[in-house]
């Protein structure tokens, strides 16, 4: 996302990973309503340096793509699956 675009946290998510943090938050622009993910790591409380941000449909995509090419395990979508109660 530009700089100069306002956005707001709708909601975030972390968890402690030994010490650093793993967090993903959903910004919402505030001129287009558009929502975006920010994925992000590194020590708690700072922050973040480089986030990942895409859509959820470019998450799909990204984890599909994983799941694709042996990345990710082939039994890491059934593990979410049963975590989210799919």
């Amino acid at each position: 996302m530009a700089d100069s675009i306002p956005e707001k946290i709708v909601s975030s998510v972390s968890i402690d990973l030994a010490g650093q943090g793993g967090r993903i938050e959903k910004l919402l622009r505030a001129e287009t309503g558009q929502v975006t993910l920010r994925i992000s790591g590194g020590p708690k409380g700072e922050s973040p340096a480089g986030a990942l941000m895409l859509s959820e449909e470019q998450l799909i995509e990204l984890l599909y793509k994983a799941s694709l090419s042996g990345v990710i395990s082939k039994g890491f979508i059934g593990k979410l699956r049963e975590k989210i109660e799919i």
